[in-house]
């Protein structure tokens, strides 16, 4: 972008800014702003900005509108927003940050000074919720608003400050600058910063990198998880090096077994979180007990954990990673005298000439894990036992899209760039909706394939509220990722929404590579491990 182009983006902006002041706009101050986008986009020769604008006004002109809200406005410009922003970001390296606060406004403004400071951000607006996203999406640093809701703040610091502590994650409390007891009480929480309100955005920035250079550093010397005794990705990465070394050297074999523990998330939504845990600890404290002396293994995430086996080959680490599943089978863990039975899904890989990297030895264990999991479960599976056909089949997995907007322009513009996208190794396939009752009544949503959807939060015939809690109810959420799509950046709408079950909002205008990475981020998040 050159300088002419990032002034003319400068001052679209602020007369947005200056829009979003007011609680309606005349149609005059509309035509006003389209016809100065228009008449500096051709001077810069923006031509397909200008052509936009040209083919708005023209609407305007045929409309009988005085005045615009927000979320009439905010629509009514998007296809201009589509042209303009380049705001693509690596979604790498990111640090992930979960956002816990019942104010629409205080969230709102905070989520967007965290995504301006490219930070991957989790939304939370209750205690199950922000419980649920701790444990299924591993934040890096926590943020909780005491202001709005203290009770809630500290009940949840309560449920996860150990487990926390235990992964050096950075937890901030937002608290009235004179609140002294509430200090007291964050820091006995193991709360590493009290942040005061009205929040200083530039120090705060300074803040978080200062306290992420420590826990970089802590992470990198800690190479146990606390919870389950296992080795951590840190120690992982050392033995990848010492063995990979060995195997180019003098030929040394090695395999990787992912075992992934069935149905644990019906133990955890059955039990409870704390359950979970200790049901961890026993599956891991049973591999410890019956592994080899020199084998190692590590939590990969959440409840897959890594066995690393030296000096055995796919077929027998195939066999031994058998009688580890039926040694934990007749090892049920007991809870108040009841037998709560386990087993697990295991995917193996041995290390050959072709492979480069921990990673590359990692996916193919997947892959033959995700093989077992849509084959019956409770099994163990070599990599070298797909069929190409299947191999292949796994390699080019379908993210299903859809897009539920009632402006047709927009729909058409997001199925054309949605078709664009590339996010590892899926294949993407789009599809478009005008209204909610036309989509509930299709299939898109039913299946076991992967999803996404971005749905308008107001629309025609049935509201999409009305969608998204039909859809949490009759589909698995570990399947189907939404986006909300909103007109307003201050809307009680969205608190609703994200009480409901949705993933992220983005807010109208929005540009379209905001979009492409907020869908990559999700993806990221939701179906790659």
């Amino acid at each position: 972008m050159n300088n002419y182009e990032q002034i003319f983006v400068n001052r679209l902006i602020q007369d947005i800014s200056k829009w979003r002041e007011q609680q309606v706009i005349t149609t005059e101050q509309l035509k006003s702003g389209i016809t100065n986008m228009k008449k500096n986009a051709s001077y810069i020769e923006l031509t397909q900005i200008a052509e936009t604008a040209a083919m708005l006004l023209n609407k305007l002109d045929v409309m009988d509108k005085k005045e615009w809200g927000e979320e009439e406005w905010s629509n009514f410009i998007q296809p201009l927003t589509f042209l303009f922003y380049d705001q693509t970001q690596n979604i790498t390296d990111r640090k992930r940050v979960l956002l816990i606060d019942s104010a629409e406004q205080s969230m709102h403004q905070m989520k967007e000074a965290l995504e301006d400071n490219c930070f991957e951000v989790l939304l939370a607006t209750n205690t199950k919720r922000a419980i649920k996203s701790y444990y299924d999406f591993h934040p890096d640093i926590l943020f909780i608003d005491a202001c709005s809701n203290e009770q809630m703040a500290f009940t949840i610091l309560s449920r996860i400050k150990d487990r926390a502590t235990e992964a050096g994650v950075i937890i901030f409390i937002i608290g009235n600058k004179e609140d002294t007891n509430l200090k007291i009480n964050a820091y006995a929480h193991h709360v590493t910063d009290v942040i005061d309100k009205p929040i200083n955005y530039e120090l705060l920035e300074a803040l978080m990198q200062n306290r992420i250079h420590q826990q970089d550093l802590f992470r990198n010397i800690v190479l146990i998880d606390e919870l389950t005794k296992a080795g951590n990705r840190t120690l992982l990465n050392t033995i990848w090096k010492e063995l990979s070394n060995k195997f180019h050297k003098w030929q040394h074999t090695f395999s990787f077994a992912l075992l992934d523990l069935d149905f644990f998330k019906s133990i955890n939504d059955q039990y409870g979180h704390a359950i979970g845990d200790e049901v961890l600890k026993h599956f891991s404290s049973i591999i410890l007990q019956y592994k080899r002396t020199q084998d190692y293994l590590i939590r990969y995430g959440g409840e897959e954990f890594l066995l690393v086996l030296t000096d055995y080959d796919q077929a027998d680490t195939k066999t031994y990673v058998q009688g580890l599943l039926q040694t934990l089978i007749e090892t049920p863990f007991i809870l108040n005298g009841k037998n709560i039975d386990l087993t697990f899904t295991a995917g193996v890989a041995e290390m050959n000439e072709t492979i480069e990297s921990l990673e590359t030895l990692v996916v193919q264990a997947d892959k033959a894990l995700y093989y077992g999991k849509n084959t019956g479960r409770k099994r163990v599976v070599e990599y070298n036992e797909l069929t190409m056909e299947e191999q292949g089949r796994l390699s080019k997995e379908k993210l299903k899209i859809a897009i539920v907007d009632d402006d047709r322009f927009i729909k058409r513009l997001l199925e054309d760039k949605m078709a664009e996208l590339e996010i590892g190794s899926f294949t993407i396939e789009v599809e478009g909706f005008l209204d909610g009752e036309t989509f509930m009544e299709s299939d898109w949503y039913k299946g076991r394939d992967k999803k996404i959807l971005l749905l308008d939060g107001v629309l025609p015939k049935l509201d999409g509220l009305d969608i998204l809690q039909e859809l949490r109810e009759k589909v698995n959420e570990e399947e189907l990722g939404i986006i909300m799509l909103t007109g307003r950046q201050k809307n009680s709408d969205m608190i609703r929404a994200l009480e409901l079950g949705a993933d992220d909002y983005i807010t109208k205008p929005f540009s379209l590579e905001q979009l492409d990475a907020r869908i990559k981020r999700l993806v990221q998040r939701l179906f790659i491990r």
